[in-house]
């Protein structure tokens, strides 16, 4: 599938009636899903509750389930954003943008958070990603994403475009100008979360019966190499 057929697929509607219109998927039952992902992230980036009056974006909100648990655990200045605002439940009075990571016109220092969950392995030009996510974050900001492991069930699906191993992402963000907080794989059972049980096996599985992801927390370096201790920190462990 090409990239640009697969960005009209987004744009028009016909991914989202394609893969989810027709599977029963709602706020309630997303934010369920997104659970997971939330109790994974909160591990990996504990200081994720100081973001609560900060600028936080998530890129590839489709159904709002983790747009609706920010909000419920206080954060005041989130904003959503798709390439289509198709799936945004009317629910949520949080800002949506349709923002395209491949645009040349994205706005800098606009964002302290960013999550973008499952969305990096459906577009092709990462390095047009990366250096756009860069742009996007404040002199201190936090990117948070996941992708699929390349397991073969990963592979197979049509959307997945470009799948990529973990080295692969450690590369690429740290080449833009990012570097790596922290990274984990993850596997969460289907069916189980959807009574409220947020669960996840600290490794890869694979297997058809489990959702294997790979999830990484990077911060963009500060210019202010010399005034900032942290900075001062991570060169001298950069020199040793």
């Amino acid at each position: 599938m090409s990239q640009s057929f697969q960005q009209e697929s987004y744009r028009s509607g016909d991914y989202y009636r394609e893969e989810y219109l027709s599977n029963p998927m709602d706020l309630a039952v997303s934010t369920r899903w997104m659970r997971n992902y939330f109790r994974v992230v909160c591990r990996l980036l504990p200081s994720i509750r100081s973001y609560r009056n900060r600028r936080v974006l998530e890129i590839g909100s489709s159904f709002g389930g983790f747009v609706n648990l920010l909000n419920a655990e206080g954060f005041q200045h989130v904003t959503a954003a798709d390439l289509n605002p198709l799936l945004f439940p009317k629910a949520l009075s949080n800002r949506f943008l349709i923002l395209d990571l491949l645009s040349d016109q994205l706005p800098a220092d606009a964002f302290d958070l960013i999550f973008a969950f499952d969305v990096l392995e459906h577009i092709d030009d990462s390095v047009r990603v990366a250096t756009n996510i860069h742009r996007l974050l404040s002199s201190d900001g936090v990117f948070v994403f996941c992708v699929p492991y390349p397991y073969r069930k990963h592979l197979l699906d049509p959307y997945h475009t470009n799948m990529q191993y973990p080295p692969y992402y450690t590369n690429l963000f740290r080449s833009a100008g990012l570097y790596l907080l922290n990274m984990q794989t993850s596997s969460f059972i289907p069916y189980i979360w959807r009574f409220g049980f947020p669960l996840d096996v600290r490794c890869g599985i694979p297997s058809r019966y489990f959702i294997s992801e790979v999830f990484f927390v990077f911060q963009k370096r500060c210019k202010h190499l010399h005034s900032c201790s942290r900075c001062q920190d991570e060169n001298l462990t950069n020199s040793i």
